[in-house]
């Protein structure tokens, strides 16, 4: 079998085709690209042509770097190769000023494949994790259609249509599939009435959680009906991703919101299911920034007008089976760090960085543009959400859930 090369989003697996001269037994292994961006053995700005020494600075490899293309080649003597191609980086010149190669459009690295085995690293690594889900196809459900197939006129109002026992079951058994696997799910043309939305996720015994906002949020511009509006949810700017109510000390399970009336511009909503992204956090970018985040406790402190609250845990609070329990990540809401010695402060800030920088990629993010009757409902847990900013009269009404009386009603045991 030929080498064969699998380009990762963040590394590349290189499996290779024949056995190694010493009988290792290593018969793939995993890059970085940086790391082979910074270690190319080329002779034309990498190395030296007369001594073959380094001349690459690794502080100038982006550590965001990826090939446009890899392909298996062979190298000036014949041997089996990989060969990388790049995008053009920039290095410094002789004053230490940074500067892109004159007329270069693409740079070429060629591994001999010998080379590769013997400088491996990340040699059958065992744990791994894929991205994050980020298609909103995977996570939609329409109502719409299933009222059309399963609905009960009887039973159904100009505001909700509803459906037949038979729809019902097949609507909870979605709803469970899509919050057991992703955390969230985006429910198409539900209908305008809040308070009936609120039983598709709770029994008739069960109420939603009230805070100190109310019983529904209703998030919009010159919000009359809540008390302690002063707060970003009420304004039209843009709220990045944070799940709710850190600074409490049990925080509800489960947040849905309902559509009642979108932006006319902007206000789109997007979700990362932060359970997936710490773990790719963990094994494909920083272990380092991983385990700070796990230990490192953090102040939350809600401070307005008429109201304060305060609760401290790490940004991933881990689980006995050390696994991720609980995310509390809210930029507004987070207070002065003062539990990290002042030598030690950069590092956590830069793992803070690292997070956020990954929250953020495209590949992480699942987006929803809700419209007028639609609903998103989301483990305030393990989902973050954000919105960006909008113009026009938004009106999103929000519920929380406790997350034990979601599960009861959609069958998990």
């Amino acid at each position: 079998m030929a080498v064969q090369i699998e380009l990762r989003p963040d590394w590349a697996r290189i499996t290779f085709g024949e056995a190694a001269d010493d009988g290792s037994s290593a018969d793939f292994a995993d890059y970085h690209y940086f790391w082979l961006r910074h270690n190319c053995l080329c002779l034309s700005g990498c190395r030296h042509p007369t001594t073959r020494e380094r001349i690459i600075d690794a502080a100038v490899v982006p550590l965001e770097i990826r090939p446009t293309r890899a392909e298996a080649t062979t190298d000036a003597d014949g041997a089996a190769a990989v060969a990388f191609f790049w995008p053009p980086i920039a290095t410094k010149d002789d004053a230490g000023a940074l500067v892109l190669p004159d007329g270069e459009e693409e740079h070429v690295s060629v591994f001999p494949v010998a080379w590769l085995r013997s400088n491996a690293y990340g040699v059958r690594r065992a744990e791994t994790h894929e991205l994050p889900p980020h298609d909103a196809a995977l996570v939609t459900i329409d109502y719409a259609q299933l009222a059309a197939q399963h609905g009960d006129a009887a039973r159904s109002t100009p505001a909700s249509q509803r459906l037949t026992a038979e729809g019902s079951a097949l609507y909870r058994a979605a709803l469970l599939d899509r919050l057991t696997r992703f955390g969230v799910a985006v429910i198409r043309g539900r209908g305008s009435d809040t308070e009936d939305i609120i039983y598709d996720f709770i029994g008739p015994d069960a109420d939603v959680i009230s805070t100190h906002f109310g019983r529904i949020e209703h998030l919009r511009t010159g919000n009359t009906e809540n008390a302690n509006n002063d707060q970003l949810g009420y304004t039209n700017a843009a709220v990045r991703l944070h799940t709710d109510q850190c600074y409490a000390a049990e925080v509800p399970g489960f947040q849905f919101l309902h559509c009642i009336r979108p932006a006319d511009a902007g206000g789109d909503n997007y979700f990362v299911h932060a359970e997936s992204a710490a773990n790719y956090l963990k094994t494909e970018i920083s272990r380092r920034a991983y385990d700070l985040l796990t230990t490192v406790p953090v102040r939350f402190d809600r401070r307005q007008t008429k109201f304060q609250a305060a609760h401290t845990d790490p940004i991933l609070r881990l689980g006995p089976d050390q696994r991720l329990a609980q995310v509390r990540y809210s930029y507004f809401t987070q207070a002065p760090q003062t539990s990290v010695p002042f030598a030690d402060l950069r590092e956590w800030y830069e793992a803070q960085r690292v997070w956020d920088k990954l929250l953020y990629r495209d590949d992480f993010q699942i987006k929803a543009d809700l419209r007028a009757g639609d609903v998103v409902i989301y483990d305030n847990l393990k989902v973050l959400h954000a919105r960006n900013g909008f113009t026009g009269a938004r009106h999103m009404a929000g519920v929380y859930l406790a997350a034990a009386d979601l599960w009861s009603h959609l069958g998990r045991e």
